[in-house]
């Protein structure tokens, strides 16, 4: 059985500082969520964590904050890891340095309640990612259903972002792909969002809604590249994962 709604899981490595203001804004976007009723589980993984990112994160100011250790040196590993540890029936991954507005939260929870009850398979995104810091730009997310959207895009960009909610099974059924840089293809949030569209999960956008991402000059997107695709993005397959609307 779940003890809470939600799990909020942060994920660091050598932020200290920085933090700061990504912290505050998860507490203001928790108290928002249960205002609304809603139970929050607060964990973090650390990975490999830096000297100065453990004195950080152990302020008393973030007691209330589970933590769990890792040396895996894989983003992708380690949210495995927390999906497996996490007792909320639902999940949402945030990276330490990273920020969301204050009713992210809130808007995810209740459209994964109502998905919930109409028995639909759903993972929702923030519908604005600004990036910041090493890229200055922003992007609009547009739901797989959309009219926009299109399958093809992904032999292209990853049209989401790996902050997203989605009930825990998710990943429990979808894990991140175990494989680095050197194998190839690291963009892990990329090939999640195929295997899980390939699997049948639909990708949708809680309106009015924003993350603002952190963006190094050497973040693993920017160092990963793809020899291979995933058998979901095959010729014969590729139209199927976008609905109804696409394989017409």
């Amino acid at each position: 059985m779940n003890q809470f709604d939600l799990t909020l899981a942060v994920v660091a490595h050598s932020e200290t500082v920085v933090s700061g203001p990504s912290m505050k804004a998860a507490e203001a976007a928790i108290e928002k969520a249960k205002e609304a009723g809603y139970s929050v589980e607060r964990l973090v993984g650390f990975d490999s964590p830096t000297e100065g990112c453990r004195d950080y994160f152990g302020q008393p100011a973030y007691d209330s904050w589970s933590k769990q250790h890792f040396r895996f040196g894989h983003q992708g590993r380690v949210r495995n890891a927390l999906a497996e540890i996490a007792v909320g029936r639902w999940l949402i991954f945030s990276d330490a340095g990273d920020l969301f507005s204050e009713n992210w939260l809130i808007e995810a929870l209740n459209l994964l309640s109502a998905a919930e009850e109409a028995g639909e398979r759903v993972i929702v995104h923030p519908e604005l990612n600004w990036q910041f810091d090493g890229a200055r730009q922003v992007h609009t997310r547009i739901a797989q259903a959309d009219l926009l959207f299109s399958p093809i895009e992904l032999l292209i960009r990853n049209p989401y972002d790996a902050m997203c909610a989605a009930p825990r099974d998710a990943w429990l059924e979808n894990p991140y792909p175990d494989r680095g840089a050197g194998d190839g293809c690291s963009f892990g949030g990329w090939e999640w969002s195929v295997q899980t569209m390939g699997n049948g999960w639909q990708h949708v956008v809680a309106r009015d809604t924003i993350i603002f991402k952190r963006r190094h000059d050497l973040s693993p997107s920017t160092r990963s590249a793809c020899n291979s695709l995933p058998d979901a993005l095959a010729i014969d397959r590729i139209a199927s994962i976008g609905g109804e609307k696409n394989s017409k």
